[in-house]
């Protein structure tokens, strides 16, 4: 929402700018297994031909121009923006770009409680950081980070923001997921901590702010639904256990009386303090009946984040409801204007509403279970990053202002805010959802299988057939480090809802290493340290009639590492008899690792559990 009453400002001197799909693109038909000399055989040629040719169709994405080359170009792009705005010794780092065009960044500091965009600088400089792991980019961004660590308390609870999650999420929640320093993890408990006090418990929702007492009561926005992220993720990672339901219910009142029956959103629903609604409209769009594009876009990916912790049903469901009215309303180009219903004479398209959707719509087309769904979310994602990466939105790298997204609309002019605020401008949470967008694409247009927070997201099927004495291989990456990952595997009729349906498990742990799962605990022969970025060679031999397993680790360019030799199954598994299903299992955040080239074989006729085994080369069950 927009804080400008409580914003406080400054203007700086211009910068000086330093200089395997997962969706084929194409499809040929096979070699015809027949003789073509006959009318006949050229019949049955023809037909099938055209079957193929119709099936291409089908299961083609569109060509769109976005892909890992222009993604590539916008990344260097919004790096050279953010080294530029990193490095001027005209903005400490306890300042906060906010919007910009040509000019310099406008401004927020840290102390500026009732802001909401200080976490985004820091957030992206910490995504900068992931693609290469270069130390200028912790460094810069761990310093922004630090500074905004006096707003995760606050005795006097008006000075609490509900936007805590924008805040905490994008930089002290990047920073724990990439450096795994602890420091990180506990300011993220004591933000989480603040914006629980928020939870109004009578109506079930987080009381978005008593700035506008005068006309609300306990008012619910839909901005917050992007903020429930902290509390889902304090709740699994050492916070109160209740703070998920508080997320929760909040969600659900969202669903429930904020989503109209069309899809649409409303923006504010004004709340009695005996749960009663008092009003529903909006305060950033053109009229109470209309739906403000960025609200919508907050639900799109709010609700699918909320499923991303819950796996309720429910939240899928409205995650669904409102990204099919969005993409229902959208123009040529993909990129809304700020309010789907204002009229002609009062359009401004929002980037910012763009890039939080593009990003969303990725990772919602993965938990999707209808094909066609999840195609139609990917490649309307596509089309979005498509337009944003062309010249039309995407700033010049050199030159111009320090923004990385053009034409973003912070407050259009209406009766509440006649003069508008940031319209047609660079907006810094716009620039980092597109490079957050940008990013997820990277790392989800590769081939392998990534690890997943919840166990029904995290399992593959492997087959019932894989019995007696197996031969497992497959090629493990780090994504970061530390992280606390394991890749089980369980019986084809087990139900894996833990860590304890998985009878073997190999496990990339907080401290550094790996090690095995050996009955009641984890142990290790060997230690052998695993380091970001790097992928590792994993050999296992299961016996599955003596419940016994071995593990060895090939380090790259080194020798391979007996890891655990003939180990018992996990005590408290249930019964194993087949590898049919694996699961690859994060500690605390989606894609800690990734997995390629698994691969399943029985194990040949001079190869045990205990010795070092050889046979054919990897060739079954790859993702």
């Amino acid at each position: 929402m927009n804080r400008k009453r409580s914003t406080e400002v400054q203007r700086l001197p211009m910068l000086e700018m330093t200089p395997e799909p997962v969706w084929p693109q194409t499809s040929q038909a096979s070699q015809m297994p027949f003789p073509i000399n006959t009318a006949r055989d050229r019949r049955r040629r023809a037909v099938l031909g055209t079957l193929v040719g119709c099936l291409c169709v089908l299961v083609a994405a569109p060509a769109w121009a976005f892909d890992d080359a222009a993604a590539d170009r916008a990344l260097q792009s919004a790096q050279q923006k953010l080294r530029a705005t990193a490095t001027n010794p005209q903005i400490p780092t306890t300042q906060y770009p906010k919007a910009t065009t040509n000019g310099p960044w406008r401004l927020v500091p840290n102390t500026a409680n009732i802001d909401w965009v200080q976490g985004f600088f820091p957030g992206q400089l910490w995504l900068m950081y992931e693609q290469g792991r270069d130390p200028f980019w912790s460094t810069k961004a761990d310093a922004w980070t630090r500074n905004l660590e006096l707003q995760k308390s606050n005795p006097d609870i008006r000075q609490i923001t509900h936007d805590l999650g924008f805040k905490f999420m994008t930089s002290f929640g990047q920073a724990y997921r990439l450096t795994g320093d602890d420091y990180y993890r506990q300011v993220m408990l004591t933000a989480a901590g603040s914006l629980a006090r928020r939870f109004n418990p009578t109506v079930g929702v987080i009381d978005c702010c008593d700035w506008n007492d005068g006309t609300w009561h306990v008012p619910m926005v839909t901005d917050t639904m992007a903020d429930l992220e902290l509390l889902f993720w304090a709740s699994r990672n050492g916070g109160d256990p209740a703070w998920n339901d508080m997320a929760l219910r909040h969600a659900l009142k969202t669903a429930a009386d904020m989503v109209r029956a069309d899809g649409g959103t409303f923006h504010v629903v004004d709340y009695s303090t005996s749960g009663a609604i008092l009003s529903r409209g909006t305060y950033q769009g053109f009229s109470n009946s209309s739906t403000w594009a960025r609200g919508q876009a907050w639900a799109i990916y709010g609700f699918t984040t909320a499923y991303r912790y819950t796996q309720d049903p429910r939240m899928l469901q409205a995650a669904q409801k409102v990204t099919d009215y969005y993409l229902a309303r959208l123009p040529a180009d993909s990129v809304p204007n700020w309010d789907f219903n204002a009229p002609a004479d009062q359009q401004q398209k929002d980037s910012s509403a763009a890039a939080i959707v593009a990003s969303a719509l990725q990772e919602l087309s993965r938990y999707v279970s209808d094909p066609a769904v999840a195609l139609r979310y990917r490649n309307a994602a596509l089309a979005m990053l498509d337009s944003l990466a062309s010249p039309a939105y995407l700033a010049p790298a050199t030159g111009g202002g320090p923004g990385i997204l053009l034409h973003g609309v912070a407050f259009y002019r209406t009766a509440i805010e006649p003069q508008g605020e940031d319209i047609d401008k660079s907006l810094i949470y716009g620039d980092h959802y597109f490079v957050e967008a940008v990013s997820r694409f990277k790392l989800w247009n590769q081939s392998g299988w990534l690890s997943t927070l919840g166990f029904p997201g995290s399992l593959h099927d492997l087959g019932p057939s894989n019995t007696g004495v197996r031969i497992v291989e497959f090629d493990i990456t780090p994504l970061s480090k530390p992280v606390d990952g394991v890749v089980g595997y369980a019986d084809t009729s087990t139900n894996v809802t833990a860590y304890s349906s998985v009878a073997m498990s190999i496990r990339l742990n907080p401290s550094g290493f790996f090690d095995v799962r050996r009955g009641g605990d984890y142990a290790a022969l060997a230690s052998v340290p695993y380091q970001a970025n790097t992928t590792y060679h994993v050999r296992m031999s299961t016996d599955l009639g003596a419940k016994t397993y071995s593990v060895w680790v090939t380090p790259p360019g080194g020798s391979e590492v007996l890891v655990a030799d003939r180990f018992a199954f996990r005590s408290d598994a249930p019964p194993t008899d087949d590898l049919g299903k694996v699961a690859l299992k994060s500690g605390h955040f989606d894609n800690e690792f990734r997995v390629r080239n698994h691969t399943v074989r029985a194990a040949t006729a001079t190869a045990s559990s205990a010795s070092t085994l050889t046979g054919p080369p990897r060739a079954v069950q790859k993702p």
